[in-house]
Order: C-alpha cells, then sequence, then structure tokens
C-alpha cells in the first residue's frame, strides 16, 4: 500500500474476521478521498466511506455467517487498487498474555521424541511484534505490525502453542475457521497492559511513571545498560586467565556433578562471571552419527557450547531449551570432548536440575550427565541485569494492547500472571480494573478466560509461596462477571518455567470457552471449596469438614492427606487423613486447638495432586478460614 491509502492491519491475507457480528474498519486516505470496498465470496457486498479532514475513514461491514468459503476484499480509492485474498469469517479471539501464552510450538516438542505437528488451514494466526512505549498520552488505534499466518506445515512451529490447541478445540468443536489475535509478550506484568491515567491513579507506580515517560528514557536506559555490559565485559576478559587456551591441556580442572548449581556447590556459592565445563564422553563405533544432536537442557545465564573444540550453539539467556544440531564431521566414534562456557549474570548459574544431557543419536541416546569438570575462568561481582523492557508498567499498552479495542473479537484468552507473583496482594484489583478498561474501550462485556498459574519451583522466590498466593488471587479474580479460569496446577514441571503440555492447556481453556461463550450445559462448573467447619476433638485428633460447591463429584487420589495443611496460630502441620463424605471432606489432624486456616496444595511446586473431580481435573488449590461448628 501506498503512504496515500491504508487499511488497519487486521485487515490482510489470509485473515479470520468475527462472524454473526458487524465489523467496523478503518484506515487513512487523502482528506475528503472516497473509498469503496467489494467483498466477493459466497456473497457480494459494496460499501463506501469518505475521509475525513485528517484523511481517517470509516466503514462497517456487515454481519457475515462463519464460512470456509474465501472472501476477497477489494479497495479502491481514486486510482489506487488493493487487494486482500482468502479471508474468512468465524470465531476471532484475542490471545494475550505472558511468556507461556507466546510460547511458540516449536517449544514444546520433545528433543528425544520428535513429533509432527498437527496443522489447520482454517485456524490463522496475526502475531503482534514486541513494541515498548513509555510515553503518557502514545496510543496507537492499529498495531504497528503483524500479519496473517495460517497454520500450516511451515508456520504452525511458530505460533502460539496454547492459542493453537485453544483454536483447534474450538474448530473441531463448532465446525468454522479460528482466528487468533496474538498480542503476547514475555515477561509483561497486568500493568504492563494499562494506561498511564490508570497506574497514575492507582498510586503505586509514581516514581516509575515519572522515571520512564522523562524524555530520553529508553535511549538513556539503553545506554546505560550498554555502558554496564561493556564495563562487565570489560572486567571478565581482564580476570579470564584460562579461555584462550582452554581447548589445551593447561587449565587446571576440578570436578562437579552435571546437572550443577553452583551457588549450592562448595567454592562456587555467589558465583557470577564466566566458567568453563569440560565432559569427555565416548561415541560405539558402531552408532550412527549422522544428524546427531546435542541436548543441553536448559542453562543459566548464557552459553557458548564447543564439541571438540568447534562452535556448536549459544543462547543468551536462561530459559530456551539447549537443543544444538551438530554439524556434519564434529562428533567422531570413539572420545569426544564438549566445552561450554557459561556466562552467570545472577548468582543462580548452572545446569537446571531434572533435565536431559546427552547427544541424542538416530538409535540411541548417550548420556553426558555425571562427573564433569568446571574451570571458573573470572569471578566478578554480580551486576543488574538488562532493563528488561516489556516487564515494565505502561510498556506494552499503547503499541499492542490498545490497538486490540478496534478488533471485533469473541473473547480475551488470558494466560498471565507469573510477573505479579512476588506482590500478589495487588492482583485483584489490578485484574479488575484491567478488565473493566478493556471493556470499557472495546465497548462491549467482552467475556475474558484465563488460565490459573500451573505449579512451578521458582528459583527466584527466595523461599517465598508466591506462586501460591498468586494462585489464590486468581481464584479472586472470577468475581469480575463474564470470567472463567482453567486450572492447570498439574500441568507444570518443577524445574521449566515453560512446561511443554500446551496442549491439554488449550484445551482446558476451550472448555471454559465452550461453558462461558457457547453456553453448553453438558460443561459442568469447576468445584470450589465454600466452607470449613469444626467437627471437634476426640483423644487429640481434630476434623473439620470442607463443603464444596459439588461434593457428588469430588474424587481423593491416593495420598489426599499430604495436599492438606493445617495451621494454627505460629504454626503449620500436615493432616493425618482425608476422607470424601456426602457433605464435603473431612480432614484429621493431631491436635486438640481448632486451627485458624486449612490450606489445600498450598505451594509453589505442589508434589501431591489430590483433588480431583470425575472427569480428571484437578480443583483449584485453595486456603480457607475454619469457621464455627456444625449440627451433625
Amino acid at each position: 500500500m501506498s503512504r496515500s491509502f491504508s487499511v488497519m492491519r487486521i485487515i490482510g491475507d489470509h485473515a479470520v474476521l468475527q462472524s454473526g457480528s458487524e465489523n467496523r474498519i478503518f484506515g487513512y486516505a487523502a482528506p475528503g478521498a472516497q473509498v469503496s470496498l467489494t467483498i466477493t465470496g459466497g456473497s457480494s457486498v459494496s460499501l463506501t466511506a469518505a475521509a475525513d479532514e485528517k484523511g481517517r475513514w470509516v466503514m462497517t461491514v456487515p454481519a457475515f455467517p462463519a464460512s470456509f468459503l474465501s472472501c476477497t476484499f477489494s479497495f479502491v480509492c481514486g486510482n489506487e487498487t488493493t487487494v486482500f485474498t482468502d479471508i474468512l469469517f468465524g470465531e476471532l479471539f484475542h490471545i494475550s498474555g505472558q511468556s507461556n501464552m507466546e510460547l511458540p510450538m516449536y517449544r514444546t516438542a520433545d528433543p528425544l521424541k520428535p513429533e509432527v505437528f498437527p496443522v489447520c488451514e482454517h485456524i490463522r494466526e496475526f502475531r503482534v511484534p514486541i513494541d515498548c512505549r513509555f510515553g503518557k498520552d502514545e496510543e496507537y488505534e492499529d498495531f504497528r505490525g503483524g500479519e496473517w499466518k495460517t497454520a500450516n506445515d511451515e508456520n504452525v512451529p511458530e505460533m502460539s502453542a496454547v492459542g493453537f490447541y485453544f483454536a483447534l478445540s474450538i474448530y473441531r468443536r463448532h465446525g468454522v475457521p479460528v482466528g487468533l489475535l496474538n498480542t503476547s509478550a514475555g515477561g509483561a506484568p497486568i500493568e504492563g497492559r494499562m494506561p498511564y491515567s490508570m497506574l497514575s491513579e492507582l498510586g503505586w507506580y509514581d516514581d516509575f511513571l515519572a522515571e520512564c515517560t522523562a524524555p530520553g528514557y529508553v535511549a538513556g536506559t539503553e545506554k546505560a545498560d550498554r555502558e554496564r555490559n561493556e564495563q562487565r565485559s570489560a572486567q571478565i576478559e581482564s580476570a579470564d586467565r584460562i579461555s584462550a587456551a582452554i581447548f589445551g591441556d593447561t587449565a587446571e580442572y576440578g570436578k562437579c556433578t552435571v546437572p550443577i548449581e553452583l551457588d549450592r556447590t562448595e567454592g562456587l556459592e555467589g558465583f557470577c562471571g564466566r566458567i568453563w565445563f569440560r565432559k569427555t564422553f565416548e561415541i560405539p563405533e558402531d552408532a550412527d552419527i549422522s544428524g546427531a544432536v546435542l541436548i543441553l537442557g536448559t542453562l543459566t545465564d548464557a552459553d557458548r557450547t564447543y564439541l571438540n573444540g568447534r562452535l556448536v550453539g549459544e543462547t543468551g539467556y536462561m530459559y530456551p531449551p539447549r537443543i544444538y544440531p551438530l554439524p556434519e564431521n564434529i562428533l567422531v566414534h570413539g572420545k569426544n570432548t564438549v566445552h561450554v562456557c557459561l556466562d552467570v549474570i545472577g548468582c543462580h548459574g548452572g545446569f537446571t536440575k531434572g533435565k536431559t544431557y546427552c547427544i541424542k543419536l538416530k538409535d540411541r541416546l548417550v548420556d553426558i550427565s555425571g562427573e564433569w569438570e568446571y574451570a571458573a575462568a573470572a569471578r566478578v561481582p554480580a551486576m543488574k541485569r538488562d532493563t528488561f523492557f516489556p516487564g515494565l508498567p505502561l510498556a506494552v499498552y499503547g503499541a499492542m494492547t490498545a490497538p486490540a479495542f478496534n478488533v471485533n473479537c469473541r473473547a480475551l484468552i488470558w494466560y498471565q500472571g507469573e510477573s505479579n507473583c512476588y506482590k500478589a496482594e495487588r492482583y485483584p484489583l489490578l485484574f479488575r480494573k484491567f478488565t473493566e478498561m478493556y471493556r470499557r474501550r472495546c465497548g462491549r462485556d467482552i467475556p475474558v478466560i484465563f488460565a490459573q498459574l500451573c505449579n512451578f519451583d521458582d528459583p527466584f522466590a527466595g523461599g517465598s509461596d508466591c506462586w501460591a498466593q498468586l494462585r489464590a488471587r486468581q481464584l479472586e479474580c472470577l468475581a469480575v462477571p463474564g470470567t472463567d479460569m482453567a486450572v492447570t496446577i498439574d500441568l507444570g514441571e518443577s524445574n521449566d518455567l515453560h512446561p511443554r503440555n500446551k496442549a491439554e492447556v488449550g484445551r482446558r481453556l476451550a472448555r471454559c470457552a465452550e461453558r462461558t461463550i457457547y453456553g453448553d450445559k453438558t460443561v459442568l462448573p469447576d468445584i470450589f471449596c465454600v466452607g470449613a467447619d469444626t467437627l471437634g476433638c476426640e483423644n487429640g485428633t481434630g476434623r473439620v469438614l470442607l463443603r464444596f460447591t459439588d461434593n457428588s463429584r469430588i474424587r481423593l487420589e491416593n495420598d489426599a492427606e499430604k495436599c492438606f495443611d493445617i495451621c494454627f496460630s505460629g504454626k503449620t502441620q500436615p493432616a493425618l487423613s482425608a476422607e470424601l463424605t456426602e457433605n464435603g471432606i473431612v480432614v484429621s489432624f493431631a491436635s486438640s486447638e481448632m486451627p485458624e486456616t486449612i490450606r489445600c496444595e498450598w505451594a509453589n511446586d505442589p508434589q501431591v495432586i489430590g483433588l480431583r473431580d470425575t472427569e480428571g481435573l484437578p480443583l483449584s488449590p485453595f486456603k480457607i478460614n475454619v469457621g464455627q461448628a456444625v449440627t451433625k
């Protein structure tokens, strides 16, 4: 398109627009110019609009039924003609949140068991590029980038995994095209999607707002980060006396066991800087070494990895799995040596426990965990990490969130909360404010369906129960009308912020949609604890009855009693037993004192999931105050 004529970005080749209701579209042309649109395919519709004095034109596409029949949108403005093809009408969802919504399909693949991803040409995604803005009134009506991608063999590996599996469930259930407007951004807190005026009213962010809205904030911050990195690199290079000769035999190595946590290893506590790891291993003579892959789990923080002295892969930060395909003629039969140069920025460096460390061959795996050697090349003081702009308040509102208000979507599908764990008490108010603002700007009470955080042993939690706290606050968010929540407490991985089972997360979110959006009465309501009543004490054993919204559908799994904590003033103890009755669950404990609260699966990474419903779905973790005695 030329500069003199434009159409909002959501209108493009392979787009999916919301069926069954009008779609308001806009663009720009010369002031006063006449714009015409002809829609063909199935039925023909012609529309016209005139650009106002600022060049903005608006027209309303009438409601189309859902159909797999492609439409063509032909725009004419003066001598210019712009044509978009393969546009479908179906169900369009706004998917948003943090990295677990952003996570692409390829990251969910098991490196040890390659799989072929499902494809569907009637599922499409419009992924909005990360774009951080900090102006007080910096708000865009249209996205500044992005294009539609069809879920074919080429594109599906890059699509949101949660979004795709959610869409696949909707597609299979309703038989309509499904579009995904994806504005997710890894690390973005909920306040990152709020405007300056709202953040200012809350009063929690005044100092930061004054800083980030000052002229030159981004450029100045990037400059400071760059200078700090240069200083840190100079410190490391100055202190590094062994890297230049690391592939020889001059470096002095100590012994260690991989996986390794440096801050829990004698002599390496609080290590920051550069440390080399070395492992020599053997490849059997009869092994097929073509197409070999080096798998190193996940590492903290940044690595450069070598095999037999040649660089085979590098990653600049902690989260991605290290899966390095090996070029031909590097791996050999017999002895091989892998070197990992690990740069640690904070104080939690190492090789993540519970991950796989191996050479993957066509016919076998060669385990390379266990005894390694290490050599500390340079130890420097811990330094502040680079500013992560998407993780800041206001950052992803103006260019990523605000433009979505102008797109007609069926619902908002939300997977977010990890970055709000450390101030969980604020979350219900933030969620309510965000939802109210979002609906007000969209002009209707759009449904909001969100995922409760799964289990994860957060290494940065510092011993706090912050993830458990955030889950409880998410439970409170259900008080906002028109919302629903997918419980995912059993779908996480203790050692990975980005667990792979996104297919089930998508399915559970779609299950909520069936209930909340489409009114499917066969999708039963989730079960929640609604009361805790004392049943008295006998011979030093107390009992409490937990009441639920539907006791008949609860199932206790093996060791269910291990999921309950009994909380007294200043102390906590595990339950003795848990018994399912027609009135609820009777929890017994060893005390004559009545507890203040009872907690269920209350941990960042609970080890026992004891409560499920008759469909096998877990109940939400909870903490509930104990009330007065009930009549038996």
